[in-house]
């Protein structure tokens, strides 16, 4: 099995709303027609309405209520707004998958965009913040593709007990299918155009301390982002910032495990503010 077996199977992979696909490219575009995109934003009732839940939530804490695309342009800004809809718009790109608790997976990618936010924002890097956010949601996509192409072969894999870490994972799905989620999640955002900070943060993000990923700051914050959402969610994050704390990576953003330990209580709320999207 290879990445081309994957994408041959097109008829069955995603179709992203073609504003969001507009909003992706305009990562790397100078000049951006904010006033059409909004409009178009605006005749998508479902996408309209899962923003603007999101935009009056806690996460984003607006001054005033936000009662349309326009509201959300000018009290949040351009790029919040384009995290919005992409997020609203790739969530719900996705069917319900058989074998494969689509929910779930979703939950955890927004919680872990939110951190990563949130991480970018705190850390002595200050990174992009959009960027960080959109790095998080996209950070497992592979495994929904592998999934869906592989299906027999991802149950399996999903059924194995004591995976243990995100390197382990890897490791596994390449003697398993020759081919790991990582790699298939970094394709997709190539090949939706996604630009080459989030397609490195999706490629190595389940691998920071490599040597390819010393210059990928965002790999190395959502892969700590990620380590923080699985934590929150299982409901034992306390106990694994003293055994499982990855300080090395942290360390890079001048974090250690006292100072998002203090946070913990905000960062589980920005998680959970995210639930509103799905």
């Amino acid at each position: 099995m290879n990445m081309a077996s994957i994408f041959e199977k097109t008829h069955q992979l995603p179709t992203i709303p073609k504003v969001v696909q507009e909003l992706i490219d305009s990562f790397n575009q100078e000049d951006v027609d904010i006033s059409s995109i909004a409009k178009k934003v605006a005749l998508d009732q479902v996408l309209t309405a899962k923003v603007l839940r999101l935009a009056n939530s806690a996460h984003y804490g607006a001054s005033r209520t936000i009662g349309s695309v326009d509201d959300a342009v000018v009290i949040l800004g351009f790029n919040s707004l384009r995290t919005l809809v992409i997020a609203s718009g790739i969530t719900g790109s996705f069917n319900a998958i058989p074998g494969f608790d689509t929910a779930a997976f979703w939950k955890h990618c927004l919680h872990s965009a939110a951190i990563a936010k949130w991480l970018a924002k705190h850390g002595t890097k200050k990174l992009n913040q959009e960027l960080a956010f959109t790095a998080g949601l996209m950070h497992g996509i592979g495994q929904l593709l592998i999934h869906i192409a592989y299906p027999k072969e991802s149950a399996t894999l999903h059924k194995t007990d004591g995976i243990g870490s995100l390197e382990d994972r890897i490791k596994l799905e390449q003697a398993a299918i020759g081919i790991d989620h990582a790699q298939v999640g970094a394709e997709l955002a190539k090949r939706w155009n996604f630009p080459l900070h989030i397609q490195q943060a999706i490629a190595l993000y389940a691998t920071p301390t490599a040597p390819e990923a010393a210059e990928a700051l965002y790999a190395q914050l959502t892969h700590l982002a990620v380590f923080l959402a699985t934590g929150i969610e299982q409901e034992n994050i306390e106990e694994k910032l003293k055994t499982e704390f990855p300080a090395a990576v942290a360390e890079v953003f001048s974090f250690n495990s006292g100072m998002i330990e203090a946070a913990l209580s905000d960062l589980k709320a920005l998680a959970h503010d995210m639930d509103g999207l799905l």
